[in-house]
């Protein structure tokens, strides 16, 4: 149901309604047309474009369902310059971010500007079906979950400003251009009422039309029997030619034990014998008594094939979280039929998201982690005796920086080792020229990124894909020294990517959705001087498109 009134100015809200102040400014003492949209009415739909029936209108709401992948709704009518958009909104709880877009100056479903309030951050951002998610401006504020919040985007001229809760975020030179306005919700069922819209009409450019996202990708694995949550995955060749890919199995992104998975989370994997195009039907790799998490897999020089990983375990006496127990590796001696049951220990109080890396000596290496009241840093263990025994992590110096690190590691062609470092809104590097002895105090990439996987591709390119924004990756063309601006992989937030060269030398990148659900997914591309070319799994052609030059 829709109403319109004229009126000289101001704007009243009422229960589920969706109120438009359309300043029409043609002339002096021009009157302001309200335009109500009562949510009350299952038919309010019909005023928005969405994609499909994961939106709807129930109970004075606005509800979307984006715990598989964002739900995202336009309003049909006007077009908006100058525009002020606010609403309610609660979130339910969910693994994930948790978020809800405010959208202005959408010129198709692609193409806006955005503010992404997500559970501990909002962000402004700019996307485009080339780059989704061009970040211009954050801001940390809390948002619980199964709580109503209340917030307010305004563009004036070039300039945005953002509140939450009544409070300035900030204000920020954000261009854009007219466009329709919106909302979506990401990892989570988002619900909106008392949305309001106040501004300027304005013409489109063009007409606006809703992209169709080709899919280029494929499922790995979309449940492994554990409670459909799939996540963390790392991927290697085998020495027959085949590839295994191994993940994190389980309800939710932690997943203790319960009635319905005694043992909690287990480490899962499946097999490729097509370049992976097809997948095999799940396999349980190791299952111990609690939660086994964040699995990576390497092809050994001596045959046999490894598995890291981490446990959590729960707190005694019912109390609420978890306890690390360490880093932990099993082997397979089989080419992966069988595998150790009795995992041997790598590090009690360090933690691992990356695979080992066989370093040109001989020696294994791993990327670790710690976390405690003291900070939280990377750090580098060693084998000498192929992973019987490990050295006592040396721990990468932070510079005063709070590093969680899940800290991944490439040997250069110097000899010298270079990591990755993860930070909550900073990444960092480090790099040891001893050897592993001794590591340089980190420094940042200039961008965010958590969980970086280091990948050297034929013609000694090496890239380095990770999550932040969404899941992307990054290319350099000089042993590490400087690097591409980012490439983006998928609209999907999980990430923790992991890749493999291909027998035709393009690149297998698989990486995780994250949200309920959460399945692993793969894409092909080949990497080139001038960027990264996405192909197709299902023929050898490539789309022709580079997505970075």
């Amino acid at each position: 149901m829709t109403k319109e009134k004229r009126m000289a100015g101001g704007f009243v809200v009422a229960g589920g309604l969706v109120c438009l102040c359309l300043s029409a400014r043609v002339g002096r003492g021009a009157e302001e047309r309200q335009v109500e949209i009562d949510l009350r009415d299952a038919k309010a739909l019909e005023q928005w474009h969405s994609g499909d029936n994961r939106a709807r209108v129930a109970g004075g709401e606005l509800v979307l369902d984006g715990r598989q992948t964002p739900c995202r709704v336009f309003l049909k009518e006007p077009a908006f310059g100058n525009v002020t958009l606010s609403a309610s909104y609660r979130v339910e709880k969910n693994a994930g971010v948790m978020a809800v877009g405010f959208v202005l100056g959408s010129t198709d479903s692609a193409t806006s500007t955005y503010v992404h309030f997500d559970s501990r951050s909002a962000i402004l951002c700019r996307g485009d079906g080339e780059t989704p998610w061009q970040e211009v401006k954050r801001a940390g504020k809390p948002q619980a979950p199964d709580t109503w919040h209340t917030a307010r985007v305004e563009r004036r001229g070039t300039h945005v400003r953002v509140f939450f809760n009544d409070a300035l975020l900030f204000d920020v030179a954000c261009a854009g251009k007219p466009g329709r306005v919106g909302f979506y919700a990401s990892q989570t069922v988002a619900h909106l009422r008392d949305i309001t819209v106040q501004g300027e009409p304005a013409e489109l450019a063009a007409p606006w039309r809703k992209i169709v996202e080709v899919k280029n990708w494929i499922h790995v694995c979309a449940d492994a029997g554990a409670g459909a949550y799939e996540a963390f995955p790392d991927v290697c060749r085998l020495a027959d030619g085949r590839l295994l890919a191994v993940f994190y199995a389980g309800y939710g992104h932690v997943a203790m034990p319960n009635d319905a998975l005694p043992k909690g989370g287990r480490i899962s994997g499946c097999y490729s014998a097509d370049e992976g195009r097809t997948w095999s039907e799940p396999f349980i790799l190791f299952d111990g008594p609690y939660d086994d998490r964040d699995p990576s897999v390497t092809l050994l020089k001596d045959g046999r094939i490894a598995c890291v990983f981490f446990t959590l375990k729960p707190k005694p006496d019912g109390a609420k979280g978890f306890d690390g127990l360490g880093s932990f590796i099993v082997t397979s001696s089989d080419g992966g039929r069988t595998w150790e049951r009795e995992p041997r220990q790598i590090a009690k109080a360090y933690y691992c998201s990356s695979p080992i890396r066989e370093l040109s000596d001989g020696r294994l290496a791993l990327g670790l982690y710690k976390q405690d009241a003291s900070g939280a840093c990377g750090a580098v263990t060693f084998s000498g005796d192929g992973g019987a025994s490990w050295s006592v992590p040396a721990d990468i110096p932070t510079g005063g920086l709070r590093y969680e690190a899940e800290t991944d590691v490439i040997e250069l062609k110097d000899g010298a080792l270079f990591a990755a470092l993860r930070g909550q809104k900073h990444s960092g590097w480090s790099v040891s020229k001893d050897g592993g002895k001794s590591w340089t105090t980190a420094e940042l990439f200039g961008f965010p990124g958590h969980c970086h996987y280091l990948h050297r591709a034929p013609g000694d390119i090496i890239l380095m894909a990770h999550r932040l924004p969404a899941t992307s990756l990054h290319y350099s063309l000089d042993e590490c020294k400087t690097w591409s601006a980012n490439v983006p992989v998928d609209s999907v937030g999980g990430a923790y990517p992991s890749m493999v060269t291909l027998k035709d030398g393009s690149i297998l990148i698989v990486y995780y959705e994250e949200g309920h659900g959460s399945s692993i997914r793969a894409k092909r591309f080949r990497a080139t001087p001038q960027g990264i070319e996405w192909l197709t799994l299902e023929t050898p052609e490539g789309t022709g498109k580079h997505s970075a030059e």
